[in-house]
């Protein structure tokens, strides 16, 4: 009983968030779909009704017309014109109702489809950095695009629910109608239905348990997929030659996993093999009695016919509810993932009393303290980090790789919170500046960045879509970018196209790193990130990008890099060791230290070959 009390408010639940959806999306198509189905059930009741008002006609006018030498004209002018223009009336209707399903129905499923993932992208767009790249938003991405129907649940078991709306009028409908003439026949319908209804509760149970174990399995899968689906990873497997391994790794993944549904779909084989038959057994013992009483007390066929059919659609309803809460149960539970967990997520951080700063140039920056962990980590990789940053500066973040620099990155454009410790922007802590306000002070161009397929022009000014394409800054970006060359290549030059896949060319890895600083540059704020700028670079074009990074003037420039020699013309240098700062100063002042910053950078020397 508890599981058919849980099942029934699950499916209550997503109906509940699914009918809200389309009811906000698509209103009148959502309202048109109910009416036809309710329509459509009454059209199934009228065809029957009037199929039997004919066989009674035709019951009581055979003997008539066997005596008596009638015309065609009275034969359908007499008794059976009505029931005949009954039926034909009916059926015309449906076919009309037909076309306008097929109308509202497709025209319903493309507008949720937009609106569908519109909902997900602006939700998306709520969340930080530190959701975005967690663990939970990672296993419930992983999660609904295992679903059967992926990240278009809703849709389908909206689709499925309007069905199961027919399916409950017509039950009720012909329920009615059974109950009217015999109620016993629709006692033992449902009677003889109870156990299949409690299998298939059962059963459906299971299969969401299962899939919910399997994630792991399915998350394993979508890494080893990786090299079909992305270039790089492409190259990569077929460098090393992993392909085999991998399709033999896939195939033992998905065998795993169909091996364990199949266990289920044996045990339900199994149990509701039986249940079904006892339903038909129910049916069939109230059809031949409901024959018995005709041929033993005498009645009109027609009359038969419809309790028959009656019986039939009943006991055919109660069975197609119960497998469509079956089919449906992965999706029933699927719409509450995507509604409660998927929609419910939250960003990471938190403003606490919120300000809008008013900075007239660079702030002053300051780690006091700072102590950090990852989310769903304990292990810090930044320990009592502190350091001042002077407004205006420009300041190298050098150590080896792993020492937490790209760290340092990550909260100074606030897309993580120390653990512990404060950050300032002049006298604001960074809490207290959301994350988007403070974006407009401080941009970077990280390790990990995108080229989206947009002209060359369009993806550099993408940085300020808030603002008009201004080509004066385009230009200028495209300069202190080194990026010159490859506009110049092109006859089209700013209104190049990036990508092939809308007819421009693919850029090599330096070429897009250009343009990613290029674009980082075209936003103008007063401090400036940036995380192994030139590691894709030549060293020419990178010495001409390092030489327009230092006469920039009134910017804060935050160099983070593993190149000391990059460190020489800094106003300071904060050397990284192990998630801590080991030194810090002017150049001059850490190679007359002879320490960690002095050994790197006679090192970085020899293998520049100065």
């Amino acid at each position: 009983m508890n599981k058919i009390t849980e099942t029934l408010q699950t499916l209550f639940s997503a109906a509940r968030y699914s009918f809200a959806f389309c009811w906000k999306n698509s209103r009148f198509d959502t309202i048109a779909r109910l009416l036809i189905s309710a329509s459509s059930t009454l059209i199934l009741y009228a065809t029957i009704y009037a199929t039997g008002l004919i066989v009674n006609a035709v019951q009581g006018s055979m003997g008539k017309f066997k005596a008596e030498n009638h015309s065609f004209v009275e034969f359908a002018t007499g008794d059976l014109a009505k029931p005949v223009m009954l039926l034909l009336g009916v059926l015309l209707f449906g076919v009309m109702l037909g076309r306008l399903n097929w109308f509202f129905r497709s025209r319903w499923n493309q507008r949720l489809r937009y609106a569908n993932e519109q909902q997900f992208n602006d939700h998306r767009a709520t969340l930080d950095v530190a959701r975005f790249r967690s663990k939970e938003y990672d296993d419930l991405e992983k999660r609904i695009g295992e679903l059967p129907t992926s990240w278009q649940t809703r849709i389908w078991f909206s689709d499925e629910m309007l069905n199961l709306f027919t399916t409950t009028i017509s039950f009720f409908l012909f329920g009615a109608s059974l109950v009217t003439a015999k109620p016993s026949y629709a006692v033992i319908l449902v009677v003889t239905a109870l156990p299949m209804m409690i299998v298939e509760f059962y059963i459906v149970s299971k299969w969401w348990n299962l899939f919910q174990e399997l994630v792991p399995h399915h998350k394993k899968r979508k890494v080893l997929e990786k090299p079909y689906k992305s270039v790089n990873s492409f190259v990569q497997a077929l460098m090393f030659q992993q392909m085999p391994s991998l399709k033999r790794d896939i195939e033992i993944n998905v065998n795993g996993v169909l091996d364990q549904y199949d266990e289920i779909r044996k045990e339900s084989v199994r149990k509701e093999m039986f249940t079904h038959f006892l339903a038909i057994v129910g049916l069939c013992g109230v059809i031949v009695h409901a024959v018995w009483q005709i041929v033993k007390y005498g009645g009109e066929i027609g009359t038969l016919t419809i309790l028959i059919a009656a019986a039939r659609t009943f006991q055919g309803n109660l069975e197609a509810i119960v497998s469509l809460v079956a089919e449906q149960w992965n999706s029933a539970k699927g719409v509450i993932l995507i509604e409660k967990d998927f929609l419910g997520l939250k960003p990471v951080l938190t403003t606490v009393d919120p300000v809008n700063p008013h900075f007239s140039g660079p702030p002053c920056i300051r780690f006091d303290r700072v102590n950090f962990a990852y989310p769903d980590t304990d292990t810090l990789v930044l320990k009592d980090v502190s350091f001042i940053i002077e407004p205006g500066s420009k300041v190298a973040i050098v150590g080896k790789s792993g020492n937490g620099k790209s760290s340092i990155a990550s909260l100074l454009m606030r897309h993580y919170d120390p653990t512990s410790g404060a950050i300032y922007a002049g006298d604001i802590n960074l809490q207290n500046i959301r994350p988007e306000v403070w974006a407009d002070s401080a941009s970077a161009l990280t390790q990990d960045y995108t080229v989206l397929e947009r002209t060359i022009a369009g993806e550099i000014a993408s940085s300020r879509l808030d603002r008009p394409l201004d080509m004066e800054m385009v230009a200028a970006s495209v300069r202190f970018a080194n990026f010159e060359d490859v506009v110049d290549s092109d006859p089209n030059g700013y209104e190049s196209q990036i990508g092939i896949e809308h007819g421009g060319r693919d850029f090599s890895g330096g070429e897009k790193q250009r343009l990613a600083l290029a674009r980082v540059f075209y936003r103008g704020t007063p401090v400036l990130i940036l995380d192994e700028p030139d590691a894709k670079l030549d060293p020419e074009s990178a010495q001409r990008v390092i030489d327009h990074v230092f006469a920039l003037k009134g910017v804060t420039v935050i160099i983070i890099t593993h190149h000391v020699s990059r460190a020489e013309p800094c106003d300071k240098v904060i050397m990284m060791g192990k998630g801590e700062v080991v030194e810090q100063g002017t150049h001059q002042e850490l190679l007359a230290k002879g320490g960690f910053y002095a050994k790197m950078f006679e090192r970085d020397k020899k293998r520049l070959g100065h």
